[in-house]
């Protein structure tokens, strides 16, 4: 660590300890913790917070410790307190330990957790919320271009699916911004949803995708999680379309039927946020929102399936989201 960085870390982790008993002054480097819900192994959301572990161990030396509940409910409380007692602030993913967390941080007031996915808005927490349906506007505009623009395994519909995990507000949201993309490059354009019910069930997600085919869905935008998975097992082969991915680059999934993901970006606001309370800039309580002018919510692109023109295009939207003219609205 520079000795700069280390200093205004000591002097920051000192105040703290003075004021709310946190931190070691005499700590080399920060101490956090990666709480999620369910498990690292997702190939999406969960894994690119792994790529902030990395981050923040590499640029501030940090000692990152992770922690999965394994969706075991039992599990939330105890290893939230723990890791609220072992480091000096913990990241949580994952809307199923919102509560104890809450239970968590009311039991250990010094203790700062930051639920990444949602705005709280709660003095006991901290919380980094993203403008889902800015992205999602991204993919729906690409799949109302792909499914007109003659790729081998396109029909001649307009229309694309989407395929949600667990019906919740940030899905709906999602999916409220994949309409409005879509119906900007074709008004005609049908969308077609579904829900697996599910973050981790990807046989039942491979089925929610083929009845979505069934409906005459030639691309299907997988929003589900690990159950997301299920759609790229069904494109796979060359017999059902396409698949899109979200959170993560998801084109290893399905090589060659997957024009592309919008990512987003938990590794930069694990960093992002590291950085701001370390520097004393962010403070436990704090509420914030990332999108695509941030730079949190954005796409990767398959050159052999997506044309330079439409990644132009979608590329133009997402600069006119970032000024502000282009405003998309959420389900809420």
């Amino acid at each position: 660590m520079h000795s700069l960085t280390k200093h205004i870390y000591t002097s920051v982790i000192l105040g703290a300890a003075l004021m709310t008993g946190l931190g070691d002054a005499n700590a080399d480097s920060p101490k956090v913790g990666i709480f999620v819900a369910d498990s690292f192994g997702d190939r999406a959301f969960l894994d690119i917070a792994l790529g902030g572990k990395e981050l923040v161990e590499k640029q501030y030396g940090a000692t990152v410790q992770t922690y999965e509940g394994r969706q075991q409910a039992d599990k939330f409380f105890r290893q939230l307190s723990d890791a609220g007692r072992a480091n000096d602030f913990v990241f949580v993913l994952g809307f199923e330990a919102i509560d104890a967390m809450m239970q968590a941080a009311e039991a250990n007031e010094r203790a700062h957790y930051i639920f990444i996915d949602a705005a709280l808005d709660s003095p006991e927490v901290s919380s980094v919320g993203y403008r889902d349906s800015e992205g999602c506007y991204l993919v729906g505009a690409l799949a109302a271009r792909l499914t007109v623009s003659g790729l081998p395994l396109a029909n001649p519909q307009k229309v694309i699916g989407f395929v949600g995990g667990v019906d919740s507000p940030v899905i709906r949201d999602c999916e409220a911004g994949y309409k409005q993309g879509a119906a900007v490059i074709d008004a005609e354009t049908v969308v077609k949803s579904a829900w697996v019910g599910s973050w981790t069930d990807p046989a039942k997600g491979k089925i929610v995708n083929q009845s979505l085919n069934q409906d005459g869905s030639d691309i299907n935008y997988q929003y589900a999680g690990l159950s997301g998975e299920g759609g790229f097992d069904n494109v796979r082969g060359g017999s059902a379309g396409y698949a899109l991915g979200a959170g993560f680059d998801q084109s290893s999934l399905a090589p060659g039927f997957v024009p592309g993901s919008m990512l987003k970006r938990v590794d930069q606001t694990i960093l992002r946020v590291t950085s701001g309370i370390i520097d004393g800039k962010l403070q436990k309580g704090f509420t914030e929102t990332e999108g695509v002018a941030e730079g949190s919510l954005t796409m990767v692109y398959n050159d052999k399936l997506v044309s330079a023109d439409i990644r132009e295009q979608v590329e133009t939207l997402a600069k006119r989201i970032a000024s502000g003219e282009i405003k998309v609205t959420s389900a809420r």
